[in-house]
């Protein structure tokens, strides 16, 4: 029972913001940490690509894929800065966090039972059909995705599409290559069966593994219309006005911001103050059955040069009120523009993976 005073009671957050302090130690290892990670993704790059086209395969969107890949990187820095033993092959280890990471959260979502089991014939490897041989890749992955449990699906992919050993793939994914070959020989038969056009409905409707997107509120796609015409007015006092009180604004991978001052002094002023060199311009898109914004850019000195998409952003609104909870930037996330301008026809600009 609240006690009604005539007063408004001050938020957990406002009375933070009131009475915190940062030490200047503090300060300075939290600016050493950020460095230490831009160094970090920037070594990580060469391995990004395939790292997150790997995700790409186990989950059902571009957004899923996304998360999934800053997930491993994140405990990849954590289990870098502990690890005594040198990482000799980059991707494998990633690949191990990636696929762990992925099995944890179906694990907790679904309770669905994720073990190895070596029930399968012990056929040499060798003889087994290949399901994606004269298969265009994406189309492969598409089927993969809707059919196969979670470990068949790792096992299938890290074989056939890039062509790890059966030794290589149970380091990675802490079996052994008995279970592996086991694995893989369901998932081939899956997918041949499929092929034959034999198997498609009974798989797709009882596979534990199956993902689905999920509608966005209209809440969300009115917000998003709104923060795209404030955009384009460079109105940056409307743009901060559409955000909850302690709404999050996050530059994927890079920098996070809480609240309207944070948001101000950060995102939005970097992106539309009037010290940029850039000119962007919104516009709303249909993309994986939700709307987008993409930021296209062009520089102020040459305002009639044609624009490139820079950035993809996505909003979630708050519950219960028409403001939005948390925008997402993937502004440093390349294979996210790739597929989702390029996806869409239109041409893109990507940026590295870290600010400099």
């Amino acid at each position: 029972m609240a006690l009604n005073t005539g007063t408004e009671v001050e938020s957990a957050t406002a009375f933070e913001a009131r009475t915190a302090t940062e030490t200047p130690a503090l300060a300075d290892n939290r600016s050493r940490l950020r460095q230490a990670r831009r160094d970090f993704l920037v070594e990580l790059e060469p391995a990004r690509a395939s790292v997150y086209a790997y995700c790409r395969s186990l989950t059902s969107t571009v957004w899923d894929a996304e998360d999934l890949l800053q997930e491993t990187l994140t405990k990849a820095l954590a289990e870098a800065s502990q690890r005594h033993e040198p990482i000799l092959n980059t991707q494998a280890w990633l690949v191990r966090i990636a696929t762990n990471t992925w099995i944890d959260s179906l694990r907790r979502s679904s309770r669905v039972a994720l073990e190895w089991t070596d029930s399968a014939p012990e056929l040499p490897d060798e003889t087994a059909p290949d399901p994606l041989a004269n298969l265009d890749v994406e189309s492969a992955l598409r089927q993969l995705l809707h059919l196969l449990p979670p470990r068949e699906r790792a096992c299938v992919v890290l074989k056939d599409v890039f062509s790890y050993s059966l030794a290589e793939i149970a380091g990675m994914l802490e079996t052994t290559p008995g279970a592996v070959k086991s694995a893989l020989h369901r998932g081939r038969t899956t997918l041949q069966a499929t092929r034959s056009g034999s198997d498609l409905g009974a798989s797709s409707s009882a596979n534990p593994g199956t993902e689905t997107g999920a509608v966005q509120p209209a809440d969300d796609a009115l917000l998003l219309r709104r923060l795209a015409e404030a955009f384009n007015a460079y109105d940056i006092d409307a743009m901060v006005d559409l955000f909850l009180a302690g709404g999050r604004s996050e530059v994927i991978g890079n920098v996070s911001e809480t609240g309207h001052e944070q948001i101000r002094t950060g995102s939005m002023t970097h992106t539309f103050g009037p010290d940029t060199a850039e000119l962007y311009r919104a516009t709303v898109h249909h993309f994986g059955g939700e709307d987008i914004i993409l930021l296209w850019e062009r520089p102020k000195e040459t305002p009639k040069a044609p624009g490139v998409v820079a950035d993809v952003l996505r909003v979630r609104a708050a519950h219960g009120a028409p403001l939005i909870a948390e925008l997402k930037w993937y502004f440093f996330c390349p294979e996210v523009l790739a597929e989702v301008a390029g996806g869409l026809g239109l041409p893109f600009k990507t940026n590295g993976v870290s600010y400099f």
